[in-house]
């Protein structure tokens, strides 16, 4: 069906239309099939930011159901980009404080803070402040900080979260009477088994101390939520690992893309660097066959051939030695360089040993290094 509505509707539509779909997916406790579909949304959202952002925090939420918080802080920074994208300040900062429960539950409460003053400053309205308040109160906890932890989610108290909360500072603080009764409620309010296996702990736990008899009650149940909630956890799992492969694929195929560029132009560059040698070379023994049948060669010989004077006089050589080495390179005899030079043959095949011995080669091979020196870039 989903095929049959791509070839009809647009991207954007069918894009909104794969949204809605793992929405509806995700709320039947389906939730590969929702990744899916949120997949889809984002492939074809294209330039559709709010659509985008909204994709992205669907994904987050589940990524932070599976436990895999690092990656749900990633993809809520991606919905928070294209919220802003959007200029939808109000879900900046909703994404933002989604950033800082993700950096509070790994223990990161100076990151998670920081994120909470950016988004009260982006938006400072009362439906921002109370969720602010109650990562502010989950960064205390999980800093180990459980009577800040209480403190501020008390402010919350009248909602399920904050009653959480206090849940589970009371209980690490031992205060057990107080935990049980913030325990309680979120048992009465919520049929969400990530709420109730915490919760059925907590009270299973006061059970051990206080004893009382409704708590044996409640707790009995929690072995029924663990299994639905364990279940339900290695789907969600599964649908992480599909959202992972999914952006292995988006980063994978574009660094392919430009590892296959780069070695095209590394080929290219490869065949142009050995046409410009192969050119300079042919070039270079065109003119020493017209220097050796010239019959004044001397006014005729191109000195500075391919800066090989200062590729010489980089390697070490004087500039007397530099001529002598562009005087091998087009096959002058000993005869002919001295003449050329006004010097004496034997003084020249001592230069010419001297200048070998500086590249490191012997006086057979110097012409060649000479020509391989003169032919580089």
């Amino acid at each position: 069906m989903m095929i049959g509505c791509a070839e009809v509707l647009n991207p954007y539509e069918y894009a909104w239309m794969c949204y809605e779909q793992g929405k509806a997916l995700r709320e039947a406790g389906e939730p590969v099939a929702a990744m899916q579909s949120f997949i889809q949304a984002e492939r074809k959202a294209q330039n559709a930011h709010n659509l985008k952002g909204r994709v992205y925090s669907n994904m987050a939420n589940m990524c932070r159901q599976a436990e895999r918080h690092e990656l749900a802080y990633e993809i809520y920074a991606l919905s928070t980009e294209q919220f802003a994208l959007e200029n939808d300040t109000l879900a900046v900062a909703y994404a933002l404080n989604n950033m800082a429960w993700e950096q509070a539950v790994m223990g990161h409460k100076d990151t998670a803070m920081a994120l909470i003053d950016s988004a009260m400053a982006i938006y400072p309205s009362d439906q921002v402040v109370s969720k602010v308040i109650e990562s502010h109160a989950a960064a205390c906890l999980y800093a180990v900080e459980y009577d800040s932890a209480i403190y501020y989610a008390r402010n919350v108290a009248d909602t399920l979260y904050g009653e959480m909360l206090m849940a589970q500072a009371y209980a690490y603080l031992e205060l057990y009477d107080s935990a049980l009764v913030y325990a309680a409620r979120v048992a009465e309010k919520t049929t969400n088994p990530r709420y109730l296996d915490d919760v059925y702990y907590i009270l299973a736990h006061c059970d051990s101390t206080a004893g009382r008899a409704e708590v044996v009650e409640l707790a009995e149940k929690r072995t029924d939520v663990h299994r639905e909630l364990t279940a339900y956890q290695n789907d969600m799992a599964q649908a992480v690992m599909l959202l992972q492969q999914s952006r292995t694929e988006r980063t994978f195929y574009p660094w392919c893309m430009i590892l296959t560029i780069l070695m095209s132009l590394g080929i290219v560059s490869w065949l142009i660097y050995k046409w410009l040698k192969i050119s300079k070379k042919r070039r270079i023994k065109q003119i020493a066959t017209h220097l050796l049948q010239s019959k004044d060669p001397k006014k005729d010989i191109p000195w500075d051939i391919y800066d090989l004077p200062a590729k010489l006089q980089e390697r070490g050589l004087s500039e007397r030695e530099s001529r002598i080495a562009t005087l091998v390179l087009f096959g002058f005899s000993y005869a002919q360089m001295a003449d050329i030079l006004n010097r004496a043959e034997n003084g020249i095949g001592k230069d010419k040993y001297l200048i070998a011995k500086k590249l490191g080669v012997s006086i057979k091979d110097l012409q060649n290094v000479v020509f391989d020196i003169a032919c580089k870039n």
